[in-house]
């Protein structure tokens, strides 16, 4: 009986030592992310997966622009640049650096081959200069900020700011009635979101139905920084100059004439806030700005040509350009520059 007992006690202590011995590797069981770094082209994505644990996985893109991650660990690549995603399990961060290069995206000749062309958008900010700084331009100053939601839209139709050709180098955008007939049609702007994220894109449309302070983006530029599925952001937003090192341009209506004319300005690195003509009495004389952002001389422009501009944006920058002749081609005609930072 005593033997028996024995055994027993025996038996328990070797299945307490087994279940101890178990337990300490589960415990020591190193919980690691599958990938420390990836690199991955522009559209596509990568599932990143945390072992060792079962433990719940709360992921995060600390740059949502280049690269946005699910809840699931699925990372899509945005813009080219470098984000890092944190994998965190209680207290613990689990890090993989990520870099987002160009998209190569195939597109097909004439002839069936195939030939790599490459999408990308301008998102280059520029620092505006001290003297711009300075200026007070009431509620469009260069460092007043902006605030209201951003949503996204397809377009079924053209820009109100008929500027639609810009999208392929630019993020565009739709702004609400206030600022947009406030004189910010082609206005570039800075737009971050409630993580920090930014996108850059130029006011190509208008949003009627919009508060003060909104923007409607296109569904890329709202992909670059917050994940389409949320369709509504708070954001802030800010004027900056449009980065460019071409002139500004002028676009006349095909149907103008020296008795009627309409001429649009584009290109410009700060929003517009006057164009004015030369007259035969050596006077400059403001034209009306539409809403479709042409300027009109209902009354014509007093001669056949060539006319001198006067363009002034809303930091009082003016250009002044001559021998400017109506084109009724909708080919843009050069200015001799831009305005400065």
């Amino acid at each position: 009986m005593k033997m028996k007992k024995q055994l027993t006690a025996l038996c328990m202590a070797v299945m307490l030592i087994i279940g101890l011995m178990s337990f300490g590797l589960v415990v020591q069981a190193k919980v690691k992310l599958n990938k420390k770094s990836v690199t991955l082209t522009v559209g596509k994505t990568v599932t990143l997966k945390v072992t060792g644990t079962k433990k719940k996985v709360k992921w995060s893109s600390d740059k949502k622009r280049v690269a946005t991650v699910s809840s699931k660990g699925k990372v899509k690549a945005h813009n080219p640049g470098k984000a890092t995603i944190t994998a965190k399990v209680g207290k613990k961060k689990y890090k993989c650096k990520l870099t987002a290069v160009k998209n190569q995206a195939s597109a097909t000749t004439e002839n069936g081959n195939e030939q790599q062309t490459t999408q990308e958008k301008i998102t280059e900010t520029k620092t505006p200069g001290d003297e711009t700084a300075k200026v007070n331009a009431g509620e469009y100053s260069i460092n007043n900020i902006h605030s209201g939601d951003a949503t996204f839209y397809t377009p079924t139709a053209g820009g109100a700011a008929n500027l639609d050709d810009f999208a392929t180098n630019y993020y565009t955008a739709a702004m609400n009635n206030y600022d947009y007939m406030n004189g910010l049609a082609g206005a570039y702007i800075e737009i971050t979101d409630k993580d920090g994220d930014k996108i850059n894109v130029l006011i190509t449309d208008r949003l009627p139905e919009g508060a003060k302070g909104d923007i409607d983006l296109k569904p890329d530029a709202f992909a670059a920084i917050e994940p389409q599925v949320t369709g509504r952001m708070k954001i802030t937003w800010r004027i900056i100059p449009l980065p460019t090192n071409d002139p500004i341009q002028y676009v006349f209506k095909p149907t103008s004439t020296q008795y009627w004319a309409e001429v649009q300005v584009r290109n410009h690195r700060y929003p517009i806030a006057k164009l004015e003509y030369l007259n035969a009495s050596g006077q400059y004389v403001e034209l009306p700005r539409q809403e479709y952002n042409y300027f009109t001389a209902a009354s014509g422009l007093g001669s056949i040509g060539p006319y001198t501009f006067r363009v002034t944006d809303i930091y009082g920058h003016q250009l002044v350009d001559s021998g400017i002749s109506i084109n009724t081609t909708s080919t843009p005609i050069n200015g001799a520059a831009n305005f400065p930072y």
